[in-house]
Formats: structure tokens, sequence, C-alpha cells
């Protein structure tokens, strides 16, 4: 196997590696950035099973095997029919899901009453919460998907439609201007630490659970290491809430899907089909959902309501909110992690103040379109 690791994601390894009567090999572990970099890499991609994403999915077909008549009907209705779609690439099903991720504001109890209805407001707090030596008001990831992906979120919530027809980027505009200004004002005003340019996910939220931050977008996996008093300085003084609006008016999260997918080579394996049917099976999806991770099981989902206090019922009821009506899905195209890759360079430029915005947002759309042309015309030639 070739999988995603880091805090969220190891414990279902080793759930797995106890439960499975199928022994496995976790050949490769690394973030997303370094594991799909890692399999674009490859001419012969040599595993069973990979960890991917529905945003991925689409630009890793070449060695991923379809579902379609390897698992049955049976084996996918405890699925949220709407995440399966979200795995289908063409009609066709490229993985089983093991979760929904979609981001929350997560914001300190003990230093603000009630969380902000719109990012001027988070602003506004934020330079007021900044005054304590080593405090931190918001902190977001400051590099690679993490830091596009938060840049995509606003500037959708600034009123562009960042993706054009053609996947380029449509981002000189309004909503493009206000994203890139408003994350380069954090920056600019020592709002976030200087070392967040460094930063992806995990940094981002160790730093909200080692009490240096008062706000943080941040994901499901991470809750339960928040809630740990043996490890989080700030257990018991946090809450969850949907992200503020933006200028559009509108709160959007962007999200997606975790799937574990077989390869083309695993997909003649008995072994790794059976391990793929272990590795979402619901045992292993409540033990994630009790630390927090949305389960895409309906009977999962049901039991951990069951299981839930009134304040973590809130907190499903606003993850059940943000995913319904308020989650931000990525193109489902084999050109979006390239686009994402390359261009979050840029987008850090500009945050760091080394690239002026309007300068910063031209070189996007012009490095988009020309990634989309690479692609079309290779892909016109094979």
């Amino acid at each position: 196997m070739a999988v995603v690791g880091g805090p969220m994601y190891d414990s279902l390894y080793r759930t797995a590696a106890e439960t499975a009567e199928i022994g496995f090999d976790l050949a490769f572990r690394g973030d997303h950035p370094a594991l799909n970099e890692h399999l674009a890499s490859l001419d012969d991609v040599p595993y069973d099973i990979v960890s991917t994403h529905t945003k991925y999915a689409p630009s890793q077909r070449r060695f991923l095997a379809p579902l379609d008549g390897v698992i049955g009907p049976q084996e996918l209705a405890d699925f949220v029919p709407a995440v399966l779609e979200l795995a289908r690439i063409d009609g066709s099903l490229y993985g089983l899901p093991r979760n929904i991720d979609v981001r929350l504001l997560h914001y300190r109890t003990d230093l603000i009453e009630k969380p902000p209805a719109t990012w001027v407001a988070l602003l506004d707090e934020a330079r007021v919460l900044n005054q304590p030596p080593g405090l931190h008001a918001f902190v977001f990831p400051g590099k690679e998907s993490g830091l596009f992906g938060t840049f995509f979120e606003l500037a959708e919530m600034g009123g562009a439609s960042v993706f054009a027809d053609d996947l380029s980027l449509d981002v000189v505009n309004d909503g493009g201007r206000w994203a890139l200004g408003f994350l380069r004002t954090l920056y600019a005003e020592n709002l976030v630490p200087p070392e967040l340019l460094d930063w992806h996910f995990d940094e981002v939220h160790r730093c909200f659970r080692s009490g240096r931050a008062a706000m943080v977008g941040d994901w499901p996996g991470f809750y339960e290491a928040h809630r740990d008093p043996a490890i989080s300085a700030v257990a018991g003084r946090f809450q969850v809430a949907p992200y503020p609006a933006g200028p559009a008016g509108r709160s959007l999260a962007y999200g997606g899907s975790h799937t574990f997918a077989l390869t083309v080579r695993g997909a003649e394996n008995p072994d790794a089909r059976a391990l793929l049917l272990h590795l979402a099976a619901p045992e292993l999806q409540l033990t994630e959902a009790r630390a927090g991770s949305v389960p895409v099981r309906r009977s999962v989902m049901s039991r951990i309501q069951e299981e839930a206090t009134s304040r973590e019922r809130e907190r499903w009821k606003t993850l059940q909110t943000v995913i319904e009506s308020r989650m931000l899905i990525p193109p489902k195209s084999p050109v979006y992690p390239l686009v994402e890759e390359l261009i979050w360079h840029t987008v850090q430029q500009a945050v760091a103040g080394s690239t002026p915005i309007d300068e910063a947002l031209e070189r996007m759309a012009q490095q988009s379109k020309a990634i989309v042309r690479a692609w079309d015309a290779e892909h016109a030639s094979a």
C-alpha cells in the first residue's frame, strides 16, 4: 500500500493491522503532496492499494482500477450515494470513500464570545486578539494544497468563480483581489506567525492545539487531538462554527472525500480486494468517527449520532450543514492537481509581499492557461 500519513490518518492503519485477516505493507507513507509526487514519478506503480482523494483520482486514472464489477452493489449500499458520486470518474467508481473532509472554524471560547459572522469581523477580532506576545489570532496553511485551497475558498466567497470552463483560473477580478489582499493583510500585520509560510495542515493544527492561536480552519480528523487534555492546551476551551461569510455573502469551505483505491495490479489480487473492503468497513469508519472524522456510511453516522453528547450533536449538525450546502468541491479533472501544485507558489509570493497582488493574479491566470494548454496538447498527441 501507498498511503497518506499524518496525525489524522495513521490510527486507522494501526487498527486495520490489528483487525485485518490479511497482512499488508505500508510501503510508502507521506503527506498528500509527497504521495502524489511519488505516484506520478512511477512508470509502473508497484502497489495494490493507494490512498487518494476525489480531487486527485482523475489525474491518477492511468493506474487506478474501476471498482464496478469488483465491488458488488450490496457492499456499496451503506455508503452515502452523493459521496460515491464524488468518487466516480465518467460514471465509473474509482475508490471506496473513507470520509468527507471539510474545514470548520475552530475558535477559543475563552477568548471569543461568539464566532465572527464575516471575514471582515474576523480581521477586526484578529487585530484585537493579537496583542499578547505569542498569541496569534488566526492561522492557515502557508504552502502547497492548503494554501491554494484557502485562496480558492476566499476567492469564491469574495464573488469569483475561480475555475473557468477550460479549467484555467478566472481570478483577475474583485473576488481574487479581495482573497489575496485578506491573506496578505494577515501576514503583513503580523497577525499570523512569520514561519507560517513553511506550514502545511499539521503545523497549523499544532499551533491552535498548543494554545498559540485564537482561531483556525481545521479538519474533522484533528478534532480528537484538540479535545485531548493530555496533549491539547485548548481542551474544553474551543467550539466549532461554519466559516464566516465573504463579501459575496456566502460561507464556503472546500472539501471532498478521501478514498482507498485499487490499482490495476491490485484489482487482480483477491487479497487486495478483500483488504480494500476492510479498510472501508463500518468498524474502521466508526473508529475514525469517534475521533472526529465524518463517516460516509449511513449506519456509522446513525450510530455515532446516537452516542454523541448534546454538544457533539451540535458539531455533527454544523458539519452536516456545511457538507450539504456550503461545501466547495474542486473540479473533477486531471488538470486540477497540476494547477494546485504550481499556482500555490504565486499565492505564497503575494501573501509574503514579494509580488504585488494584481501582478500575482495576472500571473496565476496565465500560468493556469499554460498548464491547460500543455495538458491539452499532450492529451491530443497521446
